[in-house]
């Protein structure tokens, strides 16, 4: 198991540098989002985010089981994956308010990234998970 021996490196490193990091996702936000019906007619930016956020959890269960299972995104020298349930008002550090905003502003729609779930950033890059590819 690399993966979850990597995962508890990462987590024993944040936690010996005072780097924060959230709590892993409840059982129960993840099944919430797990059952939920795809709908690819749904205009409805909110519905779109949850449906892509279920085929994710879908289609990389690795990224389910190993890394939000155990924390539920961090901030550490700039490198930031959102979280999927902090509530407000974290809202920037946030996967369903980050992607509302590439997705629905008054400024400019990025169509490469309306078409992806945007999952982190870092000072010069975004990370996006493709759910037609199945690619981050």
């Amino acid at each position: 198991m690399m993966t979850k021996t990597q995962i508890n490196k990462l987590i024993k490193m944040m936690n010996d540098l005072d780097y924060p990091f959230e709590a892993p996702l409840k059982e129960s936000f993840i099944e919430s989002i797990i059952q939920i019906e795809f709908n690819s007619n749904s205009t409805n930016c909110p519905e779109k985010l949850c449906n892509e956020v279920s085929i994710l959890f879908k289609n990389q269960p690795d990224y389910l089981t190993f890394f939000l299972r155990a924390m539920d995104g961090f901030e550490v020298n700039g490198l930031r994956l959102f979280s999927l349930s902090i509530p407000e008002p974290s809202v920037k550090k946030k996967t369903f308010a980050v992607n509302e905003f590439y997705r629905n502003n008054d400024d400019f729609i990025n169509p490469d990234l309306q078409e992806r779930l945007v999952i982190g950033d870092d000072s010069i890059s975004i990370f996006t998970y493709d759910i037609k590819s199945n690619f981050f």
